[in-house]
């Protein structure tokens, strides 16, 4: 009888590996092509903004995008959502489905003097949650006995941003923040053998953890006749990937720069068309040579107009559609994504206390692959603004 008690059968630095990249050949068991690299770009955007396909992320003084929507508020805002996706791969013939839970957003917003107001927010960056599952032999003793691997890897990159607007006059607005990107990929392996009698399972499991930093500043100008400009820019500094306390690997995080043009001429409606690039390649070096990072252009369009009324204040109705490319894919490959989105803003105590929901319909695809990723994205929000 042959019994085996291992602890260990890969290095740690191959799970490292393995936190760091997956490849096409595994997607469909991972059952999302967003994952791939160091995972998916969630956006930090607000059910609100979510709701308008993105493209009120300029303006939303709860989207932590551009710090200058905070200049000019009057109340304490205390904002949190909850954000669950059921997702489908499809690809050679085989479908799979999976769930994922997210509270991809909590912030606090407070007014000073003078126009000024502060914004402390977490929102999850970068979120990397999958599992896989194969099935093998291995020669134990001469002898070909079946097994079962599983993988799983459950990580994140959040951006932690403390942030400041100052509203210079009806017409201007500025702001500054600062970001630090701090999370972790674990990544666990287990092999099981069919004669689980004879011989015992084989585990090992290795944690990554990522710490950098990042500035960024905003701007809005009231053009006249109801149209105004935003723009914001976020520079990368250093991120550093951590095995225990020894830094592994470094890189730089992505730049951001975005813009929109928003049009509030009608009484009651808001309409926004924006535009960013992310410089996803500054984080290469961070990963092995099989990351293939690649910057992103992503447009935005997005209204929002006044329903019926509900307890007295109009509710919010919104749509948006937006086209993302995705930044980890593999070599010679691109994943995209295009989303439509429509939401509520629903006024459940009045001016205090705001129900706000969303539901995106994100189509997902590889460049020289036939993978398709369906998702639906459902967001539930709860903003409470307490009287100062």
């Amino acid at each position: 009888m042959i019994r085996i008690r291992l602890r260990s059968f890969v290095s740690p630095a191959s799970l490292a590996l393995l936190a760091a990249v997956v490849t096409v050949s595994t997607a469909s068991a991972q059952s999302s092509i967003g994952m791939q690299g160091f995972g998916y770009p969630v956006g930090g955007g607000s059910v609100r903004t979510n709701g308008t396909g993105g493209a009120f992320a300029e303006f939303d003084a709860l989207t932590p995008t551009n710090p200058a929507a905070l200049g000019g508020l009057t109340r304490t805002v205390i904002t949190a959502q909850a954000e669950p996706e059921l997702r489908k791969l499809t690809g050679n013939g085989v479908s799979e489905k999976s769930t994922l839970q997210r509270i991809p957003l909590i912030m606090l917003i407070f007014p000073a003097r003078r126009g000024v107001a502060v914004g402390l927010s977490a929102t999850t960056f970068l979120d990397r949650t999958f599992s896989t599952a194969t099935t093998g032999s291995a020669r134990i003793d001469g002898i070909s006995i079946p097994t079962s691997d599983r993988t799983d890897v459950r990580g994140a990159i959040n951006d932690l941003r403390a942030g400041a607007g100052w509203q210079i006059s009806p017409r201007f607005r500025v702001g500054v923040a600062g970001h630090l990107y701090t999370g972790e990929n674990r990544a666990t392996r287990e092999r099981a053998f069919a004669d689980t009698l004879k011989l015992g399972s084989v585990i090992d499991s290795s944690r990554v953890t990522y710490f950098g930093t990042a500035l960024s500043v905003g701007g809005e100008a009231t053009l006249g006749k109801g149209f105004t400009a935003l723009a914001s820019y976020r520079r990368g500094n250093e991120i550093n990937a951590r095995i225990r306390d020894t830094i592994v690997s470094k890189a730089s995080a992505p730049t951001r720069t975005g813009a929109a043009l928003r049009y509030d001429g009608i009484v009651g409606s808001v309409f926004a068309v924006g535009i960013e690039q992310i410089s996803w390649s500054r984080m290469a070096s961070l990963g092995s040579a099989t990351i293939a990072p690649t910057d992103a252009m992503n447009w935005h369009a997005g209204a929002e107009v006044a329903g019926p009324k509900f307890r007295g204040l109009p509710v919010l109705v919104r749509a948006g559609y937006a086209r993302n490319e995705l930044p980890f894919g593999t070599p010679g490959q691109t994943a995209r994504e295009n989303r439509l989105s429509a939401g509520l803003g629903l006024p459940v105590a009045g001016e205090d206390a705001t129900l706000d929901l969303s539901v995106q319909r994100a189509s997902r695809t590889m460049s020289g692959s036939g993978f398709k990723d369906s998702a639906w994205l459902l967001g539930i929000g709860i903003q409470i603004r307490p009287r100062n």
